[in-house]
């Protein structure tokens, strides 16, 4: 005799079926263009900061924020930029934007918030898993569990939400 749940019961997180890869990119393109926007205030905020350090006493023809803004601290702050929307976005609601638009959630095995800690490895594992040509991403159409390297390495899993009723 099988087990069934009353229908107005939502499944579980392990009941869910795993994200397919399609629907993970979609959200990554959809991700990147919210990390674009805030790409674009960080830089303002940094041209803001250069101009207020080097333009002191300078006429504006004299003025150069090149090393200011594509030096190697202007760079690490683009990338705590990115690293810090997504471990925040996963942490606070295992979602991302793009995430939530394609209806994807993420969390651990029993549906439970994902953890500082494997929030950063996945920071850390996502972009590995992109610049090998999407070879970490299309990992997870070799597994019944739909596990991407990075999900690997967080200990944690993508799924499909369903669709809401109206």
């Amino acid at each position: 005799m099988s087990q069934s749940r009353p229908p107005s019961t939502a499944p579980t997180f392990d009941e869910l079926p795993p994200a397919g890869v399609g629907r993970r990119l979609a959200a990554l393109v959809y991700d990147s263009l919210i990390l674009v926007g805030l790409l674009m205030v960080y830089g303002f905020v940094a041209m803001l900061l250069a101009s207020a350090v080097v333009g002191l006493n300078c006429q504006p023809e004299e003025l150069d924020y090149n090393p200011c803004v594509s030096g190697p601290l202007f760079q690490l702050g683009a990338v705590a930029v990115i690293a810090g929307y997504f471990i925040w976005s996963w942490r606070a609601a295992g979602q991302t934007i793009g995430m939530r638009a394609w209806r994807l959630l993420l969390a651990s095995p029993g549906g439970v918030q994902l953890s500082w800690r494997q929030c950063a490895l996945r920071a850390l594992a996502a972009p590995i898993s992109l610049a090998c040509l999407g070879a970490g991403y299309f990992w997870a159409w070799t597994r019944a569990d739909r596990a991407s390297w990075h999900d690997l390495a967080s200990g944690a899993g993508v799924r499909l939400l369903p669709k809401k009723k109206k």
